[in-house]
């Protein structure tokens, strides 16, 4: 017959040590998934801004390469041709084309910028320059 001393199992201090070193180790690990997490968000949301600011300068370059049906250059230049709009809820897009002295050996051009914004990211800005010539 076995002596209930010799029964192995752990003893109380070996499992006092344990739970100290999981207190420790645990919540490192957890700010790790946390702040992955909360990264993954903006990047989804910045790849979404990205989406929306290409979206507009595409159409803007579209516009500029369709003088055969009476656009080109002078219509993306219209006031109020590409307005603020709102493609998706939290976000914003604003269109600028500056031709404010802008000429480069004798060719006219304009600065497109397209921004889009969000309350969660830095500004999304695609800048790309149209010229009066083809």
């Amino acid at each position: 017959m076995k002596k209930l001393m010799d029964t192995e199992g752990y003893s109380l201090i070996e499992i006092i040590l344990v739970i100290l070193i999981l207190a420790i180790a645990i919540p490192p690990v957890i700010h790790l998934f946390s702040y992955n997490l909360e990264n993954s968000v903006d990047s989804e949301i910045y790849t979404k801004a990205t989406y929306f600011a290409e979206e507009r300068m595409e159409e803007v370059l579209a516009d500029k390469r369709a003088s055969s049906w009476g656009k080109g250059y002078d219509y993306i230049l219209g006031v109020g041709r590409y307005p603020d709009d709102l493609p998706e809820t939290g976000y914003s897009r604003i269109v600028s084309v500056d031709t404010t002295g802008k000429v480069l050996n004798g060719v006219r051009y304009a600065e497109v910028i397209i921004t889009v914004n969000h309350d969660n990211i830095n500004s999304v800005v695609l800048t790309t320059w149209v010229t009066d010539y083809d």
